[in-house]
């Protein structure tokens, strides 16, 4: 395959000039650590924004040369003074709508890219320096990889019991299970594993090496940005470590959907066994300064709460550098898949293939039989048969249904009711520095209103500290207000409202056959809790104590202490949810191929087996009969080791044995 052609020379200038201009060099005392008068271009991000754009896919590439060629003729060069480079961008997204939705998407990617870079050795980043943040820095982790890998032969097969592919919550625990009942388990993942001494090296490695898609992508209409992991380990190496038992209303509504025992002592048992395996507990979830200010506004306002339950080795565990958990864990604390049953399993003779995408499920007289596959290799390519008479499809609730609409299964539902916790957030800025990257990520949750109207409503939460992803995010009213909104980023406390959704959106194949989101907070409910959690968020800021406020949302001008707050909450309503408005983010993608009792309105039956298509069984997060609620992964991980006694059942069963004396743990 050829390398795609580097931007020209003239591309590359006009580069730096946005950059230069999104994030201004200016003249401010005092400036002691040079925060204002250094340019973006000193980090680099113009540099690597060049690398970004020419390994885009063509169409999209072509675009971004095209804007920035227009951009250069129109005379926008680095030399040229502020103001005049300010004034034409303001002329040109005038025009021209479509250069207008070009340049944000440009204007996202460098202020990212400008604070999220980590500099070159022994020169970090030169805005750190006004956060007080050193980036990631541990030292003395493991260099050696946690599993071995299997790298298979272009054209050969590759035969096993069951095949599951992906590794995260759902796909790793059916391994470690099913190898624990004696299958020959192969388990599929399109990211790479990497040591623990290439993990948490920063923000931006996290993106490029661990993500999907490259980190926050938006949906095909714009209205969500959607993040999931992409590595062995799946969500589980790069989540925050929540780990949330399924609400009481939700088993009740999955018992409802026909799933038999998830809302008794069964599922309560596999609830257990996994948060044991994983080491769940609250001794590791420590308060820095954002839950302080959380935890401070909500029992001012009566709220209720409750410290969260992390997956930790005790003895790992450092809050020095816990905060850095969504770049990957390099303390090695986190219990992820990687780190308990996808260990287990490989102990048991499991075989692993990294870097291996499925391309469709293969299926003989009507039932399956294996899957296609290939494998990403430094040689290149490689096309791979794997045989096996049980195929697990766990890649997440985006690839899961793109794989079965390949494939040609999963019914008129495949695709559909998917699902994603919308969360909205707000930034307030405190009197004090809140050293928000020491501690963990997320060690208390607010659920105040978690169910608030008919099992519906909404968490608060806390969010990872990060750089590059809250400037691309930050409102934006220019270079200059932008910048100094940054300058106060030690100062900023930024908690989230994860909305239950009852609406849904859609993945659909786009013409490379990949999937293509689609999603809306249109559904009367959903609104109403996303609106609802914005106030409180807002009032849970203030009470305690935020001198400002801001909102995501470009153009909305920020709270300041001693303004009518209710009716800034009520201006709010003014801009919409998504696209051109309130940004939306989503961790949590649920239901896309989810288990019920209707073919016309499910992917799967009850235990998680293809409606029509024996053999093929859904585990992963995309099963989810309705939205779940709360961080999904311990909602996942049960389930799936629900579904892995059913495939056990049907395997027994086909080699002859009783079904009874195969147990998946």
């Amino acid at each position: 395959m050829s390398q795609p052609a580097p931007l020209t020379p003239s591309q590359r200038r006009t580069l730096r000039a946005l950059t230069d201009t999104f994030v201004p060099a200016l003249r401010r005392s005092p400036d002691p650590h040079g925060f204002y008068s250094t340019p973006g271009s000193a980090t680099g991000a113009d540099q690597v924004a060049a690398e970004v754009l020419a390994g885009l896919p063509d169409a999209e590439r072509r675009d971004a040369e095209r804007l920035l060629d227009v951009l250069a003729r129109a005379g926008l060069r680095p030399e040229t003074p502020l103001a005049l480079r300010e004034g034409l961008l303001r002329g040109l997204t005038r025009l021209s709508p479509q250069a207008a939705q070009g340049l944000a998407g440009l204007r996202r990617l460098l202020l990212m890219l400008t604070y999220a870079h980590p500099g070159e050795e022994g020169r970090p980043n030169p805005f750190w320096r006004q956060f007080g943040y050193a980036g990631p820095t541990f030292t003395g982790a493991a260099t050696e990889r946690d599993l071995p890998t299997l790298t298979p032969q272009d054209g050969e097969t590759l035969e096993a019991d069951v095949v599951v592919v992906g590794s995260g919550a759902g796909g790793g625990v059916i391994a470690g299970e099913l190898s624990a009942a004696g299958l020959r388990v192969l388990v599929l993942e399109a990211g790479r594993q990497h040591a623990d001494a290439e993990l948490g090296r920063s923000e931006l490695w996290a993106y490029q090496n661990l993500y999907w898609r490259g980190g926050f992508t938006p949906t095909a209409d714009g209205n969500v940005s959607l993040i999931a992991g992409r590595t062995l380990g799946g969500g589980t190496t790069v989540n925050w470590m929540n780990c949330v038992r399924t609400p009481p209303e939700v088993r009740r509504e999955w018992a409802l959907a026909g799933l038999e025992g998830v809302d008794g002592p069964e599922f309560d048992a596999d609830t257990n066994a996994v948060m044991e395996r994983i080491g769940a507990t609250d001794q590791a979830s420590e308060y820095n300064g954002t839950h302080q200010r959380m935890l401070e506004g909500a029992l001012r306002l009566g709220y209720r709460y409750r410290r969260a339950y992390r997956n930790v080795d005790l003895a790992r565990h450092d809050p020095q550098h816990a905060g850095h958990i969504g770049f990957g864990d390099a303390t090695g604390a986190k219990q992820s898949t990687l780190k308990t049953y996808l260990k287990d399993a490989a102990a048991r003779g499991a075989r692993l293939v990294e870097g291996a995408t499925a391309d469709r499920i293969l299926t003989e007289g009507g039932r399956a039989c294996g899957v296609a596959v290939t494998v990403q290799t430094a040689s290149g390519p490689r096309q791979v048969t794997v045989r096996a008479p049980q195929v697990v499809v766990a890649g997440g609730s985006l690839e899961t249904p793109a794989l079965l609409l390949r494939s040609g299964l999963g019914g008129p539902a495949a695709g559909k009711h998917l699902h994603l916790h919308p969360c909205g957030a707000l930034t307030g800025t405190f009197a004090g520095e809140q050293d928000t990257w020491w501690g963990a990520t997320q060690a208390a949750i607010v659920d105040e209103f978690a169910g608030r109207s008919g099992g519906f409503g909404y968490l608060i939460e806390t969010s990872q500290y990060t750089t590059g992803l809250f400037a691309s995010a930050a409102v934006w009213q220019g270079g200059t207000a932008h910048k100094t909104l940054m300058a106060d980023h030690a100062r900023s406390v930024t908690l989230i409202h994860l909305t239950r959704d009852r609406g849904s959106g859609e993945v659909t194949l786009d013409e490379r056959g990949q999937p293509r989101v689609t999603y809306a907070v249109t559904d009367p409910l959903d609104v109403e809790n996303y609106w609802h959690g914005q106030g409180t968020v807002a009032r849970i800021l203030a009470a305690a104590g935020a001198e400002q406020i801001f909102a995501l949302a470009d153009g909305v001008r920020p709270w300041t202490r001693g303004q009518d707050l209710e009716a800034w909450i009520a201006g709010l309503r003014r801009l919409p949810i998504g696209r051109g408005g309130h940004a939306v983010f989503s961790a949590h993608q649920m239901g896309s191929a989810r288990m019920g009792q209707d073919p016309q309105t499910s992917v799967a039956d009850p235990r998680g087996e293809l409606h029509g298509t024996p053999g093929v069984w859904i585990g992963d997060t995309s099963a989810f009969p309705t939205s779940s609620g709360a961080n999904p992964m311990v909602s996942v991980m049960a389930l799936a080791r629900r579904t892995a006694r059913f495939i056990a059942q049907e395997a027994a069963v086909a080699a002859g044995r009783k079904p009874e004396a195969v147990t998946a743990g």
